[in-house]
């Protein structure tokens, strides 16, 4: 117990220290008309380049630079990390004008940075005396709280904690120091410029995006299912009220299990009345009794060779073929038995039967899918909607980062009784199609029509801080600002806005990241 207070009064001398963040230089910035770059002077005689599409953000690999200053000229060289080149220049404390010329990706720029002089250096540390001052502090209550928690014993530890907390703000403070202006820096407010260096930007794929108007398609969104295509399902019934038989032969298949066509999936045997059955016993008597008496025959012309003309003794081994055969169709199938055989090729979905179930003729034994044809049927209960149908889309939650796309095959005329709506059948791509499942609800997005947006940015450009809406406006190459802005409406994946002008650069993507940056 002694040991872990001790290690408290430690951290409590080192909480100052740790607390005093210093905030990032930023670099120099220059813009042309495809490209961005940012500058970074070091103290080893080279200084670094960083460069950026200017729409998009996105660093810019594999470029020729060509740069240019006041008696010095030279070629960029590819540097550690995404989009960072190094030059064998170090501008002068002056400062001076450097000129590049950028192909990158089948396009060309040129840029001037104007001023270019080496980067002020950092915040001066406190003094050491100040420092120890801090330190001695801070070790002189973490000492009081040690001496507190070993006279208080196990009991007193909760309450020499407390202390320690409670004591934590004092030992940041210092005489000379106002203690308001040590308190840590709120979050980002609109209005604010934020800085992040543009390496921080590669790391964290902040992108951004030109603000323009923008045409998108109005989309609804409906309740749909996926169905099966009627041209690769399969409901397999029975021709008349039967029996299934249980065949190690032919087993029932299961579920999943995938089938060819013409493959016997199935046996079934005739419900027979007692007097059907007697017909058939008969049928099969009268088969055998024209058998034996043929075979005699056959072998009385047999001995006969020579007198018997060629021509009858045929017509005999043709008749006693014959009356085999038939005789091996009752003996074989039971009396008439029936094999059930899966009229397409697809994987079993469901069965519906089990080995001496008697089923009726409306009833289905076994259904069969081709899983790389399947539909979506949409539900629309507004009538007028269901005329303005272009491209569609569908989504669900089972899959959630998947759209399918879907192509509209026709609209029934007629209004459900069961929903009160009508139907709309969409096409599904094979592709596409592989990842459905027959039966699963989606979320269908029915574009009627093109609208026009003045302003358009893409929803995930939207943050909010306080309550209200803004979105973060590239400035320079490493600087932002949360601009408020007023949604007008929402339209897809876009929103229209007031609040931005045409052509500035709108963060798109890493807008999390530069709403937690303080």
């Amino acid at each position: 117990m002694f040991a872990r207070f001790l290690a408290l009064a430690f951290w409590a001398a080192l909480i100052p220290s740790v607390w005093a963040a210093q905030p990032a230089t930023p670099g120099i910035g220059a813009e042309g008309d495809v490209f961005q770059v940012v500058l970074v002077p070091g103290t080893d005689g080279r200084t670094l380049l960083y460069l950026a599409d200017l729409d998009g953000n996105a660093p810019v690999a594999g470029a020729a630079i060509d740069a240019e200053a006041e008696g010095w000229s030279g070629k960029a060289v590819p540097a550690e990390g995404p989009g960072a080149y190094a030059l064998a220049w170090a501008p002068p404390t002056a400062g001076a004008d450097l000129t590049l010329v950028i192909s990158a990706q089948g396009r060309d720029d040129l840029l001037l940075a104007r001023g270019v002089a080496p980067l002020p250096p950092p915040a001066t540390p406190p003094a050491p005396v100040e420092h120890w001052r801090h330190w001695t502090g801070g070790a002189a209550i973490g000492a009081v709280l040690v001496v507190a928690a070993w006279l208080l014993g196990r009991r007193g530890a909760g309450t020499a904690v407390l202390l320690l907390v409670l004591a934590v703000p004092a030992a940041r403070a210092h005489e000379g120091h106002d203690h308001a202006a040590t308190a840590e820096t709120p979050a980002a407010q609109p209005g604010a410029l934020l800085v992040m260096a543009k390496p921080t930007q590669f790391l964290l794929g902040i992108r951004t995006q030109k603000v323009d108007s923008a045409e998108s398609a109005e989309t609804v969104r409906v309740v749909g299912r996926v169905v099966p295509d009627p041209a690769g399902f399969a409901r397999v019934q029975p021709s008349q009220p039967a029996r299934i038989v249980s065949d190690p032969e032919f087993p029932l298949p299961v579920p999943g299990q995938g089938v060819k066509r013409g493959q016997v999936i199935g046996v079934l045997e005739p419900t027979l009345s007692t007097l059907e059955r007697s017909d058939k016993r008969a049928s099969l008597y009268r088969v055998e009794s024209e058998i034996a008496i043929t075979e005699r025959e056959s072998s009385r012309q047999e001995a006969l060779k020579g007198l018997v003309a060629t021509k009858l003794v045929e017509d005999t081994r043709t008749r006693l073929d014959q009356l085999r055969r038939e005789r091996s169709q009752l003996l074989g199938t039971a009396l008439g038995r029936e094999l059930v055989r899966a009229p397409i090729d697809g994987v079993v979905t469901d069965v519906h039967v089990v080995p001496g179930e008697v089923v009726p003729v409306d009833k289905a034994m076994i259904e069969i899918v081709d899983p790389t044809r399947v539909r979506v049927e949409a539900v629309i209960h507004d009538l007028a909607l269901a005329g303005r149908i272009g491209a569609a889309t569908a989504a669900t939650k089972v899959l959630p980062d998947q759209a399918v796309a879907l192509s509209l095959l026709g609209v029934s005329p007629r209004v459900d009784a069961l929903d009160q709506g009508v139907h709309a059948i969409f096409a599904v791509s094979e592709a596409q199609a592989r990842t459905l499942r027959i039966g699963m609800p989606v979320d269908v997005f029915l574009a009627t029509g093109a609208t026009r947006l003045r302003m358009a940015v893409p929803r995930s450009a939207i943050a909010e801080f306080g309550g209200r809406q803004v979105v973060f406006v590239r400035a320079a190459p490493e600087t932002f600002e949360a601009r408020p802005i007023r949604v007008e409406r929402m339209v897809g994946p876009l929103a229209e806005i007031e609040g931005v002008k045409t052509g500035e650069k709108v963060v798109i993507q890493g807008v999390e990241q530069l709403k937690a940056l303080r």
